[in-house]
């Protein structure tokens, strides 16, 4: 990522050394603080080049926020009264304006900070040449630019996921990273109902043409097709999951030896195991149980940690609202216009506009 965006940056960390991830939480400096805890998106201890440590801050901002340069400062100043290392400040801006490019705060008392911003939108010009690459960080930038071209436009953004999932499963072999990559595209892209099955379809039709036999071949018909399954039978979504993934190695173990075979003996043992816990575990809580995790993941991707407030909501929700609030968070500018849309008017609900891309 920072030999993208910060290259400047990047070559001032030795990146031959270890680097440390500590708890990023960050208590109030006093205890009648105004400004209570707080987290920030990315912390690092780093080595420098030329010797001695830092604290390398990263911070994702995608929407314009006038107080986001307040921010930055006051994320500066406590990494560096907790830590008492050198601070790089380093800001990711994903909105949708050409022009809001905050690089410093200052309280016009003297206290000034000058942090390092990127700005996403100047890779459009670089869209085409992001979408082949076999750079996990390229192909979530692409996905980014993406989702922000195709707002409102759910075939066109049917048709350009499309077009960055299935080169993944002709590069397979190459790409590891090929399940939270597709994670991290479902994230950025998310489809409404109607276009997401049809999107399932091509892909599994995809697979089938190709006939891929390995197991990462499987992975999204697993995120798709045996988990909704699962969900529909009943289960959370944890224990959807980990029946489909045993349902893919089926499958694919099948495969090798004839693939008629392995998807009778794949679908019989899972479609076995799913009915016996389905029936115990009730459908509809299990679907409201999946369905309320994924909400509030999307909900932190986008725009931060949700309030408890938010998080009383969801588990409040029925099945309706929660089918809304989902259609609502393809478009909606904060958190609380997405709830008002699902008909969850939450008082205080948290949206300060963050969204937590991956890149």
């Amino acid at each position: 990522m920072l030999a993208r965006l910060f290259p400047a940056i990047h070559r001032l960390i030795d990146w031959g050394q270890q680097y440390d991830l500590p708890d990023k939480c960050l208590p109030p400096r006093t205890a009648d603080s105004v400004c209570g805890e707080r987290e920030p998106d990315f912390v690092a201890i780093v080595t420098l080049r030329g010797g001695g440590l830092a604290c390398l801050h990263v911070e994702v901002q995608c929407t314009r926020q006038a107080s986001f340069p307040d921010r930055m400062a006051q994320y500066h100043g406590r990494l560096h009264d907790r830590f008492g290392l050198p601070v790089i400040s380093l800001a990711i801006l994903g909105d949708t304006s050409p022009t809001w490019r905050p690089h410093a705060s200052n309280d016009h008392y003297g206290m000034a900070l000058e942090f390092h911003s990127a700005k996403l939108l100047d890779f459009r010009a670089e869209l085409s040449a992001l979408r082949p690459s076999l750079d996990p960080v390229a192909i979530a930038l692409a996905a980014h630019l993406t989702a922000l071209a195709t707002r409102r436009k759910p075939a066109m953004r049917y048709t350009a996921k499309l077009g960055l999932m299935l080169p993944l499963y002709r590069l397979r072999g190459k790409l590891r990273e090929l399940t939270e990559i597709q994670e991290v595209i479902d994230w950025l892209l998310p489809l409404t109902p109607f276009w997401q099955r049809r999107f399932t379809m091509d892909v599994e039709k995809f697979l089938e043409e190709h006939k891929k036999q390995d197991k990462n071949s499987l992975n999204y018909i697993v995120a798709e097709h045996f988990i909704q399954q699962g969900l529909k039978q009943g289960f959370p979504k944890g224990e959807a999951l980990g029946i489909a993934k045993g349902k893919a190695v089926g499958l694919a173990e099948g495969k090798a030896v004839g693939l008629a075979e392995g998807k009778a003996v794949g679908l019989a043992e899972g479609k076995a195991v799913g009915l016996a816990k389905g029936e115990a575990v009730g459908l509809s809580k299990g679907l409201a149980q999946g369905q309320a995790q994924t909400l509030k993941l999307q909900l932190q991707v986008k725009f931060g940690q949700p309030g408890k407030e938010t998080l009383r909501a969801l588990e409040r929700a029925g099945p309706a609202q929660l089918e809304r609030l989902a259609i609502a968070l393809l478009d909606a500018e904060s958190a609380a216009e997405a709830l008002r849309a699902a008909g969850l008017n939450i008082r205080g609900a948290r949206g300060n506009g963050k969204r937590r891309t991956v890149c």
